[in-house]
């Protein structure tokens, strides 16, 4: 009896990254789900501003624009190191990895007590009003995300530690990076939103 044709695999990795696993798929997905949130939150933002008489409400004091900013230039500066922690998961390179991410950590870590302190420095609760309201889903949604991400990285940096390490868990690192890229990027758009809407400079 004639045998059928056979495929050699076992050359093939076991592992691949970027857009050839299903799982970069997958979080590819759940980002673009999470950034119509997003989006859907900076509609609502525009919509209740477009109807209000002013905008914001009298007696609204926001945060120092500096804690604000720098909030936004450490978290934009945790990019570099998830962008290393990827070239070093890339390579196979154990080390770095935890060096990296560690980084991004203590970066992420830092972002979570100024925004403590943003939100402290309210003068306003989540029900004075529909700019109170909006404002505190946004706040309140992205360091969500950013808790969940920081989270994300210290199970990493646990389980890098105590092994054993495989080859797919350097895939699941590369796809924890990009999650953490989409909750950087997600800020940007509402730091010039929040602070830099020209009604919080009127006389």
């Amino acid at each position: 009896m004639k045998r059928p044709p056979q495929l050699d695999v076992s050359e093939l990795p076991t592992v691949v990254f970027g857009s050839r696993t299903t799982l970069w798929w997958g979080v590819t997905g759940l980002i673009t789900i999470e950034g119509t949130v997003f989006a859907i939150v900076a509609a609502t933002y525009f919509y209740l501003r477009g109807g209000a008489v002013e905008w914001p409400p009298p007696g609204v004091s926001q945060p120092p624009l500096a804690l604000t900013t720098a909030f936004l230039a450490v978290l934009l500066a945790s990019l570099a190191p998830m962008h290393w922690t990827n070239k070093a998961a890339l390579r196979g390179d154990l080390r770095g990895i935890q060096i990296w991410l560690a980084v991004t950590t203590v970066l992420g870590a830092a972002c979570l007590v100024m925004r403590g302190f943003e939100f402290s420095l309210l003068s306003y609760e989540w029900r004075s009003h529909a700019y109170g309201s909006v404002v505190w889903t946004i706040l309140s949604l992205h360091t969500l995300h950013l808790l969940t991400s920081i989270g994300e990285n210290v199970l990493f940096l646990v389980l890098l530690a105590k092994g054993p390490v495989e080859d797919k868990h350097l895939l699941d690192v590369t796809v924890n990076g990009l999650y953490w890229f989409f909750v950087v990027a997600a800020w940007v758009p509402f730091y010039f939103i929040l602070y830099m809407d020209p009604g919080l400079f009127r006389p």
